[in-house]
């Protein structure tokens, strides 16, 4: 339906136009033939969700599909992205021929909670005597542990066995790669006693 020279369509079908000649009643038609391309392009997004921790401090996510464009959240564009921090990230893939978008969406969570670094004093003591010759302590909290005298790295264990006097300090990674310390003081108390007899020498006789 609908009179004068110009009409909008919006959807796809043959529309015919009929104009009249009033002083003679004559009519001829002129006929549209509209169709319709509104297929959306496929878009994916690899990986779809990760966690960024201590040790994986980036993910590179990868948009494919037919799309002829593709544009990120945060205004980036290309097929790839590299997110450092947590988020949903969807990416639009355009279709240059017909002007429709389609999305995919990767969720980024993010796990950098540093662990919680113990050190357990098995002996029950932090003084080395001529009696307690060493100090056994257990470290945790982690998945690996790396022990320092200050000058080096005495352990990498969660046990250690402390025979000398100084101050030990042991990283705690945990299973994120995110790391904390905890530290422990020895010392050492060997001095011998002094001690003398009297007289040096002697004879015994009957």
């Amino acid at each position: 339906g609908g009179t004068g020279t110009s009409k909008t369509v919006t959807t796809a079908n043959t529309y015919t136009v009929t104009g009249t000649t009033t002083s003679n009643g004559c009519t001829a038609t002129a006929s549209a033939v509209i169709g319709s391309n509104t297929t959306a392009p496929t878009v994916s997004v690899s990986p779809t969700s990760g966690t960024l921790t201590c040790a994986t401090t980036s993910i590179l996510l990868t948009a494919s599909g037919n799309a002829d464009n593709y544009s990120w959240t945060g205004g980036a564009t290309g097929t790839t992205l590299i997110v450092t921090s947590s988020g949903n990230y969807t990416v639009t893939g355009i279709s240059t021929a017909n002007g429709c978008t389609a999305t995919a969406t990767a969720n980024i969570s993010s796990n950098t909670t540093a662990p919680t670094a113990g050190i357990t004093n098995n002996t029950g003591s932090t003084v080395l005597t001529c009696t307690t010759t060493s100090i056994s302590v257990t470290a945790t909290g982690g998945t690996s542990y790396s022990w320092s005298d200050g000058s080096g790295v005495v352990g990498t264990l969660a046990g250690l066995s402390i025979t000398a006097a100084g101050t030990y300090t042991v990283t705690v990674t945990g299973s994120n790669g995110c790391t904390s310390t905890a530290a422990i003081t020895v010392t050492s108390t060997t001095t011998a006693p002094a001690v003398a007899v009297s007289p040096t020498s002697g004879t015994l006789t009957c």
